[in-house]
């Protein structure tokens, strides 16, 4: 199983989105796909389980807030996978076009 101490973004190869959902898509159970109208904001908020969001279309902008309080941003686009701890503070915005993603509530690397 994968884990990861910190945020991650991991750059991947662009997937449609019937091939985006069966790669995070679990043995049992479901994902959930998101779209953002552009520059759409999730305000800071946080998760009691780890996710995994891969972009399907579009692209977002993902800030964090690490132990120290210290904010960070990475921008994502197609292909491209966050990896999101647990109980991480975090929020994205949504860029000019929009964004399509699916979110799995593990990690999927």
């Amino acid at each position: 199983m994968t884990t990861v101490a910190a945020p991650e973004i991991r750059t991947g190869t662009a997937l449609g989105l019937e091939a985006s959902v069966h790669a995070l898509l679990p043995t049992t159970g479901s994902v959930e796909v998101q779209r953002d109208t552009p520059r759409r904001e999730h305000a800071e908020h946080e998760h009691p389980t780890a996710e995994t969001l891969l972009i399907v279309d579009g692209e977002i902008t993902f800030w964090w807030k690490d132990a120290a309080g210290e904010r960070h941003t990475a921008p994502a686009g197609p292909g491209d996978r966050l990896l999101l701890p647990a109980g991480t503070r975090h929020g994205s915005v949504a860029g000019d076009q929009g964004c399509l993603y699916v979110i799995a509530l593990e990690y999927v690397a």
